[in-house]
């Protein structure tokens, strides 16, 4: 399966793939966002796709469903979680 180069934003939240030092509670994104819990987008890595979502107030949050070491990842930062999402290589599961 290919892999994608980097985390692909839902089209809701594209203008958030050129912003910087977005943090939990952000004006900028707490005003996209209508619900609790939201999907941003997602990043195939292999047969993997990591997907990630802001949980409001709380956390940015990547999630791979089956399970493993590397299954979530969470953060106050979205350049934190999206560094990590996009430095993952199908490599790293073999």
């Amino acid at each position: 399966m290919e892999t994608m180069k980097e985390f692909v934003f839902a089209p809701r939240y594209l203008s958030l793939a050129v912003i910087k030092g977005i943090k939990v509670g952000d004006k900028i994104i707490n005003d996209l966002i209508l619900e609790k819990e939201t999907y941003l987008g997602h990043r195939q890595v292999g047969d993997r796709s990591y997907h990630i979502f802001y949980i409001r107030d709380e956390r940015f949050a990547a999630y791979y469903h089956k399970g493993g070491t590397d299954s979530m990842y969470s953060s106050e930062s979205l350049d934190e979680v999206l560094d990590y999402v996009n430095s993952l290589n199908p490599e790293d599961f073999e």
